[in-house]
């Protein structure tokens, strides 16, 4: 059950990483005309679950939850950061990985509790700008030490992210609450889909040490995020 409660407790909303700063793209997309109502809203998230959040941070995710080794976790860091081609989805998840490393840090002290050793020397590594921070490594590492599987944990990042979309969705008014949820719920067999494949891959690439393979597949979306870089107004941060 504590696993399951972690989960729960990290996919909220109202969990203070930064999350609700963000729109992951889905702002640029609203304002090059390329998103609009709850339909395409839809839509436009389960093409970002399977072809830019799954290859790239759902892989991540996992590898950091079956890896424990220093090394391979900053290179997969370094790696996960160059696909993210714009400047504000690098800054973006770096900034909410570093987030959620210092709310972890500051809960699990307060309540007396030890961190495993590899992810207080990912957070040294991280504060010491030895490894970018990115959000997808750190919340593997996080979601290891509270018991998660990396099925799961994959698929709780991804749940916070369709969570995130669908608030950003209402606040750019592209729908209404029920839409929302709509988006959402038509994102759960995608997830479920997209979290076992990241893991097979994950599995795969942590076999053979070749990270080149972590990536996204997405050029609408980063035109999208570049425009949105310099646009006159921006709600979200990316």
């Amino acid at each position: 059950m504590l696993p399951f409660l972690q989960a729960l407790t990290y996919a909220d909303s109202a969990y203070p990483s930064g999350r609700y700063t963000l729109s992951h793209g889905l702002e640029g997309l609203v304002q090059a005309g390329r998103a609009c109502g709850t339909q395409q809203v839809t839509d436009v998230l389960t093409d970002h679950l399977r072809y830019t959040a799954g290859p790239g941070d759902g892989v991540a995710t996992a590898a950091a939850v079956m890896t424990d080794d220093l090394a391979t976790l900053v290179t997969l860091d370094h790696e996960l950061a160059a696909t993210k081609v714009t400047g504000e989805l690098r800054r973006a998840s770096s900034r909410v990985g570093r987030q959620l490393l210092q709310v972890t840090a500051q809960v699990a002290g307060r309540l007396g509790e030890e961190q495993p050793v590899v992810l207080r020397e990912y957070a040294a590594a991280v504060a010491a700008k030895e490894a970018p921070g990115n959000q997808a490594v750190a919340a593997g590492l996080i979601h290891a030490s509270h018991g998660l599987d990396a099925v799961t944990a994959v698929a709780t990042e991804l749940t916070g992210l369709a969570v995130g979309w669908a608030g950003a969705a209402l606040r750019l008014r592209q729908c209404d609450h029920i839409g929302a949820q709509v988006a959402v719920t038509a994102a759960h067999p995608v997830i479920a889909e997209v979290a076992d494949r990241a893991v097979r891959t994950a599995a795969e690439l942590l076999a053979n040490g070749d990270w080149s393979m972590v990536g996204r597949a997405s050029p609408g979306s980063d035109l999208a995020s570049a425009a949105h870089e310099t646009a006159p107004a921006r709600l979200f941060m990316s």
